[in-house]
């Protein structure tokens, strides 16, 4: 068996490629993960059991996270004791899933893989002291490792020495076809998408200041959003781009796939991550690849280490200080068909030349030999 350990509900993007593929080997695969508030498990992944029941802690300090941390952990433990006799191999997905499980696969001689989305010292407000040593001790992970994943080379380049024979470069983006026919603005509606956690602290104003925008040039514009969010703050969002003249549609919490399928019909989706948190200058989403991909207009801050990579491919309008600054090369997109066409095969041919699924598989094929 080859078991995939996460934190949450279910499979990401990479997981889910892992997972196909040593399927399509014939391994047999299976996935342990809490059950978040509000999540819809997915089918497709057999189920060895849960870790709990639990809300995401998005903004709720410290205590209920590090009560997660513990109850979540103890489970894994106790499930990978139980199942030790039938594990080929054990993938953890973040510190968050390898504390106490990585320790008991080496002491169990079961070998594991660790893929990291996050690094988990650049995630938060950490001081270069506290931050150095969770560097290292996460190392300790990646040393003990067969391998581990990284969703960038920058990611990667961020640990010590030591530990850099142990890591590869795994993309992270959808394991489905992302792409689309459709052109932006083909339809009387332009219509803007967000998915994701919907609170006060993710920025949603930018897509307020897009919509307000756009209905001064006298266009409909319709907002379409799905994620968790709070029934107050969903309300007051419907409330402030009514007052714009915008109808907001609250779509709920959807599959990865729906999520995409929306976001193909639509026109203009933000990616924006906080330049005042070192971790979103290093941030590595799906977000990024799903929208270039799907020939949506891709409207992100200039600050992150892929804003500068993509910048020079001209895929995206980017901004440094305020949205507003896009707005003049919106305007020209909506207007000259011409330049839209050019900003959609820019993004097309990145998407297609950085995230193959082939080069993917192949680089799977090589880093798994041996283990599948």
């Amino acid at each position: 068996m080859y078991l995939f350990v996460r934190s949450s509900t279910n499979p990401g993007p990479r997981v889910s490629r892992i997972a196909s593929f040593i399927k399509k080997k014939g391994g047999e695969v299976a996935y342990l993960s809490p059950i978040r508030t509000g999540d819809s498990v997915v089918d497709g992944i057999a189920r060895v059991g849960d870790l709990g029941s639990f809300d995401y802690f998005d903004g709720k300090g410290y205590l209920p996270y590090l009560m997660f941390l513990a109850i979540t952990n103890i489970k894994t433990v106790k499930y990978l004791y139980k199942l030790r006799k039938q594990l080929k191999l054990v993938h953890f997905s973040d510190l968050e899933s390898v504390l106490l499980g990585g320790i008991l696969c080496k002491l169990l001689g079961i070998k594991y893989i660790y893929n990291i989305h996050d690094n988990f010292f650049q995630r938060y407000e950490f001081s270069s002291v506290l931050a150095n040593v969770l560097k290292n001790f996460e190392s300790l992970y990646i040393k003990a490792s067969e391998f581990t994943l990284v969703p960038e080379e920058f990611r990667g380049a961020a640990y010590p020495k030591y530990v850099q024979n142990k890591i590869y470069v795994f993309r992270n983006f959808p394991n489905f076809n992302v792409s689309t026919e459709r052109m932006p603005f083909s339809d009387s509606t332009i219509k803007l998408f967000y998915g994701g956690w919907i609170s006060p602290n993710r920025n949603l104003d930018l897509y307020l200041q897009v919509a307000s925008f756009l209905s001064q040039m006298d266009v409909t514009v319709k907002m379409l959003a799905c994620g968790w969010g709070s029934a107050g703050y969903l309300s007051e969002l419907q409330k402030r781009f009514y007052e714009l003249g915008v109808e907001f549609e609250y779509l709920g919490q959807l599959k990865q796939t729906e999520a995409v399928d929306v976001l193909k019909s639509s026109d203009i989706s933000i990616a924006y991550y906080s330049p005042d948190k070192i971790i979103n200058l290093y941030a590595a989403s799906n977000k990024i690849p799903e929208i270039l991909g799907s020939n949506t207009i891709l409207i992100t801050n200039s600050q992150t280490e892929v804003a500068k990579r993509i910048k020079d491919y001209h895929v995206s309008l980017q901004f440094q200080d305020d949205v507003g600054e896009t707005f003049n090369q919106l305007a020209g997109l909506i207007e000259d068909k011409n330049e839209l066409s050019k900003l959609i095969l820019n993004a097309r041919r990145y998407y297609i030349t950085n995230y193959n699924p082939k080069k993917i598989d192949e680089a799977l094929e090589a880093v798994l030999n041996g283990y599948v």
